[in-house]
């Protein structure tokens, strides 16, 4: 990579701190780290690294230990483009993944943790994050409303289909559009914004027209979608007092295959197409 990478390290494990410290300085990253996690969020905001390795052990409130990844991801200093991985003891369990990944997270890692495979990946996260940082926000971004445009969903849509492939969960798409017609250029403009806030940090919310927007969620099913919409369609009627038409399509969970196991070719699922499911939700309108 052309630059020097930041990676905050954040992790209560001195061990495991010093040797993920010692793999990445290797791979050409520059590494800040801290056991405290007090200091976690200021680190973020002062040097807004290009990803964060979370360490869960730092949370420690028992009825909530993705408290801190939360605050990160709905930080408006830290870029929404910067990967955030959390690293667990013990195996990571499918419902730790779909709860990790609605907080924000882009993957959870359990024990035994793969370095080799971390860093792999973690480069691919990387220059995607320092991509989206050359082409400015304006590139990916709706400039009104800050939602994904076409080209922002295309490629956050591909990540989570990807995603969600490889940890057989299922992905949804939900597509709105007004019921009662054409709106004024203000008009969508104040309904792409009450999308914005009505939408979950976990899914890629997308500006696809004027008016039409479309809603990629991790880890959703045929009724989890039906709860999308009407949550979604709730928050917007009550900040724009628009009457939403949506259309839905979803992409099935598969079962995961323990770590280590052999898979035959009949196992492997590619991933969802965005394309298609965009497609089916856009017909599914009513």
């Amino acid at each position: 990579m052309p630059t020097e990478p930041v990676v905050l390290l954040a992790n209560a494990d001195q061990w495991l701190t010093e040797s993920l410290e010692s793999v990445l300085t290797q791979g050409g990253y520059r590494v800040l780290s801290t056991a405290k996690r007090q200091q976690v969020l200021e680190l973020a905001r002062r040097y807004l690294p290009d990803c964060i390795l979370l360490d869960m052990g730092l949370d420690q409130r028992a009825n909530d230990n993705l408290a801190l990844c939360r605050a990160l991801r709905g930080d408006p200093s830290i870029s929404r483009a910067t990967p955030i991985i959390l690293l667990t003891a013990g195996p990571a369990l499918r419902a730790q993944q779909i709860e990790a990944l609605r907080a924000g997270a882009w993957e959870l890692r359990g024990d035994p943790l793969d370095m080799e495979e971390l860093v792999l990946r973690l480069g691919v996260y990387v220059q995607g994050k320092l991509e989206v940082d050359r082409i400015g926000a304006e590139g990916l971004v709706d400039r009104t409303s800050g939602l994904y445009n076409d080209a922002g969903m295309a490629r956050r849509a591909a990540e989570l289909a990807a995603f969600t492939a490889r940890q057989g969960m299922p992905l949804a798409c939900a597509v709105f559009q007004p019921a009662d017609g054409v709106l004024t250029s203000t008009a969508a403009d104040r309904l792409a914004l009450a999308f914005q806030r009505a939408g979950r940090i976990s899914d890629a919310v997308c500006r696809t027209g004027a008016a039409e927007f479309a809603v990629f969620a991790p880890a959703t099913d045929e009724t989890g979608a039906e709860g999308l919409v009407q949550r979604i369609t709730d928050a917007v009627s009550r900040t724009a007092a628009v009457k939403l038409r949506a259309g839905t399509s979803t992409s099935p969970a598969t079962t995961k295959r323990p770590s280590g196991a052999r898979h035959s070719s009949a196992d492997l699922r590619p991933p969802p197409s965005p394309t298609d499911l965009l497609d089916r939700a856009r017909n599914a309108l009513h």
